[in-house]
């Protein structure tokens, strides 16, 4: 009985070991990069997931393609972004948004979703009394 239960134990350490290292490694333990982490990376075909705040006035909107740019800050580094779609509804300057996409060829990012963070805040809205409802 004894020899079962080494043998089961030195099968299964090295699984566990492979597991808990994948999960320390793996873009799972990781919501997002940040711009600076992202930067320095070299181009790669992989989707990743990039966060940062949105640069303000950099916001421009293609209305005939339908296409978004804007670029993105971290602390030290900046990247151009790319999307193609609707912005969503709390899109604006120096919103943190987080971005689902890869590198372009010409180093930017070509970003196939858009999520902005909410903020850490909310503020009660405007008291309305009936009168102002029906107004």
């Amino acid at each position: 009985m004894n020899k079962k239960i080494v043998i089961g134990a030195i099968l299964l350490v090295p699984v566990v070991l492979h597991v808990i290292y994948w999960l320390v490694v793996s873009p799972a333990a990781s919501y997002y990069l940040t711009v600076d982490e992202y930067a320095p990376r070299a181009a790669s075909a992989a989707a990743v997931r990039v966060g940062g705040a949105v640069v303000p006035g950099s916001i421009r909107w293609d209305n005939a393609t339908r296409t978004l740019n804007f670029q993105l800050a971290g602390e030290r580094a900046t990247l151009n972004v790319v999307y193609r779609g609707i912005a969503p509804d709390a899109f604006r300057d120096g919103v943190t948004a987080v971005l689902d996409g890869m590198r372009a060829a010409d180093g930017s990012f070509i970003a196939t979703n858009v999520l902005v963070k909410c903020p850490h805040q909310y503020l009660p809205a405007a008291r309305l009394t009936p009168r102002t409802v029906l107004a």
